[in-house]
C-alpha cells in the first residue's frame, strides 16, 4: 500500500497571542527570512559561517519547505499578530546521515526542531519557549513523535534555557554539523521524551 502523506500542517494557538503557521511560499514571508537570518543576534547561532542571505536565496533555501510531504516543514511565529521568527522540524529518519555525522542514531519517531526569534523586542519574553512546546505537543500527539531531540550551542545560554523550560534535558556533548570559523560547533544533544519514550545515548 502506498503511504499515507504527511497531513497539512494547521495553525497553532496558544492563548490570544501566540500563534504559529506554516511558512507561505509568498515573497513577504520570504522577505521576513532575509530580514531575520540577516541580523546579528540570529546569525550568531544560525549558521554562522553561511555568507548573508538574499532573497534570490531564501526562496531556492525555504520554497521546498512550504510544500506538503517535505522533510523538513517550515513555520512562522507570531505574537500578537506580528511575525516574530521561524520554526522548523523533521524526521530525524530524514537526515539519518546528518545525526551520525553530529553523532547520535535517532530512535523510532524521532524529530527535530530548529527555532529563533528574528524580532530583537520579543527576545527574552518566553515567546521561544512556548512555541517549542507548543511544537512538541503537536509532534507529540498529531505525528506520533516518540521523543524530540535538538542540538543547540553550548554557548547559547539563552536557547538553553528556552529549550529546558520547554522539557528538555541535556543528553549528551556533540559536534554539530554547523560551523564557526571552520570548527565544528560544541553543541548539547537536548531531548525531550513523549510519553512510553525512551532514548539511549550516543555511543
Amino acid at each position: 500500500p502506498m503511504a499515507r502523506p504527511d497531513p497539512i500542517p494547521p495553525i497553532l494557538r496558544d492563548g490570544s497571542d501566540l500563534l504559529i503557521r506554516p511558512l507561505r511560499d509568498e515573497q513577504a514571508d520570504y522577505e521576513r527570512m532575509v530580514k531575520w537570518r540577516n541580523r546579528p543576534h540570529v546569525r550568531q547561532w544560525w549558521d554562522p559561517d553561511d555568507p548573508p542571505l538574499d532573497l534570490a536565496g531564501t526562496i531556492e533555501e525555504y520554497r521546498g519547505d512550504t510544500q506538503q510531504g517535505a522533510p523538513t516543514t517550515a513555520w512562522v511565529i507570531e505574537v500578537n499578530d506580528e511575525a516574530a521568527g521561524y520554526a522548523q522540524f523533521y524526521r530525524w529518519d530524514d537526515y539519518n546521515s546528518g545525526a551520525a555525522e553530529i553523532g547520535f542514531t535517532p530512535g523510532l519517531d524521532w524529530w527535530g526542531i530548529d527555532i529563533f526569534i528574528g524580532e530583537l523586542h520579543l527576545i527574552g519574553r518566553g515567546y521561544g519557549s512556548r512555541a517549542v512546546g507548543m511544537l512538541c505537543e503537536y509532534l507529540c500527539t498529531e505525528r506520533s513523535a516518540s521523543l524530540v531531540a535538538l542540538t543547540t550551542d553550548m554557548n547559547n545560554a539563552r536557547a538553553i534555557r528556552a529549550y529546558e523550560k520547554a522539557g528538555f534535558e541535556k543528553r549528551a556533548e556533540v559536534l554539530d554539523t554547523d560551523t564557526r570559523d571552520v570548527v565544528r560547533v560544541k553543541a548539547w544533544l537536548m531531548v525531550r521524551t513523549c510519553l512510553g519514550s525512551w532514548f539511549t545515548s550516543p555511543g
